[in-house]
């Protein structure tokens, strides 16, 4: 027998005294060589690039967050509606307790205070405090603690995407510098009002604008109004003497203009214009419109483990004697807590296009207050310039009509006898229901989009259950932001310009240009990659989905206080140098 060029002879073949033995050879099992078939092909297979293969081509993100409320309870109102007053954080228990005492009929006597911090934290856990959430002996509460509801009481949770935008939006804003005020539709641009005008007979006309104008020198501005026919002025310088001014006001050169056109005090509207030759370069203004991808049920919020936020949460204990049902207890009157939000269905966004029309790069987490146990009226909403207050008082923007949302809501008679109520709350949101965002100008010519003011929503009291007494009918309250950004694809920061002489792979949210006479557009980078200025996503990828994660501060912001401070949405890192 051979093996190869190995021959075995049996012992007794090669001689008359040799005998058959047995014996064992090694055989080595590395393969020396390997068959060819006709047509067959081989690759060599490299992990790293198959990684990032699948992981360019994955459209499935799983988006989870860190959300650390910052929550100062801030206003104090009286109650006689007997669950509420009984659960009060008090601020003037004697007097109140005098009143009651002395009163021929106690349960009408009200209670000062503020409501415990569980009416606005994540997760409720007042779960069985008698004649509130469970009945006190033979009384029944005001209504029946449902534990897996307790995340769902007070706030709602979704993912969101821009998908549209709403030109014909109606807007007001009182500016807190000059006092002046406008209505104007979104589509109009920005608004303006005239400081220093033509009959001053300086070398400037200075405009100054409520909101963050966008401008740079030598831009270009179209105005509501015209001189002689003209509407196109360009901008020679930005600011006046005060702080941070040059982000508010503008300058154009008064070249002896007469007439009423830009006398001091005018008002009107501009847009921003790259080149005035071309109006495909005049930027358009609008407010975005939100599509919601989830469902209540698809919200998973949990604490945080082992996790004390920096400012402290402030207990106090209510002496029997001095609470309307003498009963001791500790109230809870701020909250400062971590809590994590994530999903359980994935989010597809293979077939996703934003209110551009281009691929998806920005969810959001969108949480809405639904204040199920109804200490408060319908949310309103606004914007950011409509949160300074106006001669102390609220802003007149939450009194008109406009303020109002129209989100569906529902109300119930409370379980105490004799029942109460009305007791109004915001009804749970479905997929596929859309709301109001922030209002944003956008330009085709630079592909670019700026925020120009976030949306918020308004939390008020209902003053049946609540009633701060500042004998207002345009009350104050709370305001939040329900729209949390969450960057899951970045655009670059120089726009592609291809003059079409052939077929190439133009991206099919591209703009053609009369002006470059040729497509703009600005790539999406890939995931994984940062420029040389920080911009790009590198988020974890396993099981072919991406896991993108992000830490937010949710404030819940008394209105007319001066922490407001748009800046401060998400949470930094630390700094880390040499010395560390």
């Amino acid at each position: 027998m051979k093996i190869d060029q190995t021959t075995i002879i049996l012992g007794s073949e090669k001689n008359a005294v040799s005998i058959d033995t047995d014996m064992t050879i090694d055989v080595s099992l590395e393969q020396q060589s390997k068959d060819l078939y006709e047509f067959d092909r081989s690759a060599d297979v490299d992990l790293e690039v198959v990684y990032n293969d699948e992981r360019q081509k994955s459209t499935i993100f799983r988006p989870s967050a860190k959300f650390s409320i910052v929550f100062e309870n801030s206003y104090t109102g009286a109650t006689k509606y007997t669950p509420f007053k009984n659960n009060l954080y008090y601020t003037n228990a004697i007097q109140n307790q005098i009143n009651q005492i002395t009163a021929a009929t106690p349960t009408t006597i009200t209670w000062d205070g503020n409501p415990q911090a569980w009416e606005f934290d994540f997760i409720r856990e007042d779960n069985n405090v008698g004649g509130y959430t469970t009945n006190l002996g033979v009384t029944q509460p005001h209504l029946y603690f449902v534990n897996k509801s307790a995340t769902t009481y007070n706030w709602t949770y979704y993912m969101s995407y821009p998908f549209e935008n709403n030109y014909n939006k109606k807007l007001y804003i009182i500016d807190d510098v000059t006092n002046a005020s406008w209505f104007w539709t979104a589509s109009d641009g920005l608004p303006y009002n005239i400081e220093i005008g033509s009959e001053q007979n300086q070398n400037i006309i200075q405009f100054r604008s409520p909101v963050k104008h966008g401008l740079n020198e030598y831009d270009w501005v179209e105005l509501s109004t015209n001189y002689n026919g003209d509407t196109y002025f360009q901008v020679t310088s930005l600011g006046d003497s005060g702080f941070n001014s040059e982000e508010y006001v503008f300058n154009i050169t008064n070249f002896g203009y007469t007439g009423t056109t830009f006398l001091t005090n005018q008002q009107g509207t501009f847009k921003r214009i790259v080149n005035p030759k071309n109006p495909e370069t005049v930027s358009e203004y609008y407010v975005r419109r939100h599509k919601l991808l989830t469902n209540l049920e698809d919200a998973v919020v949990n604490k945080t483990g082992f996790e004390e936020i920096i400012y402290k949460t402030k207990y106090k204990k209510e002496l029997a004697v001095l609470t309307p049902n003498n009963t001791e207890r500790m109230s809870l009157k701020d909250i400062t807590r971590a809590y994590n939000l994530s999903f359980n269905t994935d989010i597809d966004i293979s077939t996703l296009l934003d209110n551009q029309k281009r691929p998806v790069s920005s969810l959001y987490f969108t949480v809405i207050w639904k204040g199920y146990f109804g200490w408060t009226n319908p949310l309103k909403q606004g914007w950011e310039f409509n949160q300074p207050l106006y001669l102390g008082k609220p802003n007149p923007w939450w009194a008109n009509a406009l303020s109002n949302t129209t989100y569906p809501t529902t109300s119930y008679f409370s379980n105490v006898t004799p029942t109460q109520g009305p007791f109004v709350y915001t009804n749970n949101f479905t997929s596929g229901n859309t709301i109001d965002g922030d209002f944003c100008e956008w330009n085709s010519y630079e592909q670019l989009e700026r925020v120009i003011s976030r949306y918020n929503h308004k939390i008020t009291f209902n003053p049946t259950w609540f009633d701060l007494k500042t004998n207002l009918t345009n009350d104050f309250g709370y305001f939040y932001y329900p729209h949390q950004p969450l960057t899951i694809k970045v655009f670059s920061d120089y726009v592609e310009t291809l003059i079409p002489d052939g077929l190439y792979n133009i991206p099919s949210y591209s703009f053609y240009s009369n002006l470059s006479n040729g497509f703009l557009w600005r790539d999406i980078y890939d995931y994984g990659f940062i420029d040389d200025i920080g911009r790009g996503v590198d988020y974890p990828f396993l099981n072919d989905a991406h896991y993108p994660y992000e830490n937010y501060i949710f404030r819940i912001i008394p209105e007319g206080s001066n922490i407001n401070n748009p800046n401060i949405t998400t949470i930094a890192e630390p700094t880390v140098d040499e010395c560390e």
